[in-house]
């Protein structure tokens, strides 16, 4: 992106933007006066939320993301609009931490597969799922930019939170951080606390 322009530009890529089939990674800039990314942990560039109803019409070996990019991307919009309007630019994210391996880029992911940095979450940073970029089996092109849902197991969210009711304090915190940081907006805070799945802990 040209950064000699009056005009502002907000990015927002997902983890099957970066790398993968779409392979954004050599294109990649740093933040400037007019340029901001941010790159979103635990979404891919088509998922079910985009897709909704036909979702069930794809077999992609695992379950089609259904992480929480829209509501990063609503708080992109309205910071990208704000930012036209009176000059105040949009929070600036981490990106993703990446490393080299045989020969090619790799994301660095945590023991249960998440991906480390970018802007987070609390279906990401308070999981009971894994969402990722990373797709099924599936060679299917829109399973290929649809990443991956992958439950956790009932004895690894007992490790994480012990009880329900810390699940939801450490989901409810990361729900405000999020909004505090400038990438959820206060208006949807219901709608992502609704995310939250108490009644997964402690099953099994």
């Amino acid at each position: 992106i040209r950064t000699d322009l009056r005009a502002p530009t907000l990015m927002l890529q997902s983890e099957s933007d970066v790398l993968g089939v779409l392979n954004f990674y050599p294109a990649r800039q740093p933040d400037s006066d007019t340029v901001r990314t941010w790159e979103m942990a635990g979404t891919a560039h088509v998922d079910e939320y985009l897709l909704g109803p036909i979702t069930s019409a794809f077999d992609c070996g695992a379950e089609i993301n259904d992480g929480p990019m829209n509501f990063i991307l609503k708080a992109g919009l309205r910071a990208l609009d704000t930012w036209v309007r009176d000059g105040t630019a949009p929070p600036k994210a981490e990106p993703f931490k990446t490393e080299e391996a045989e020969g090619e880029v790799r994301y660095v992911r945590d023991e249960d597969g998440i991906v480390e940095g970018g802007v987070r979450t609390p279906p990401v940073d308070v999981p009971t799922r894994v969402v990722s970029g990373e797709p099924g089996p599936s060679a299917d092109v829109v399973c290929l930019l649809a990443g991956s849902t992958i439950p956790m197991s009932p004895g690894r969210l007992k490790t994480l939170y012990g009880t329900a009711s810390d699940y939801r304090t450490e989901y409810e915190k990361a729900t405000d951080d999020a909004i505090k940081a400038g990438f959820v907006l206060k208006e949807d805070r219901k709608a992502l606390l609704d995310e939250a799945q108490p009644e997964l802990i402690g099953k099994g």
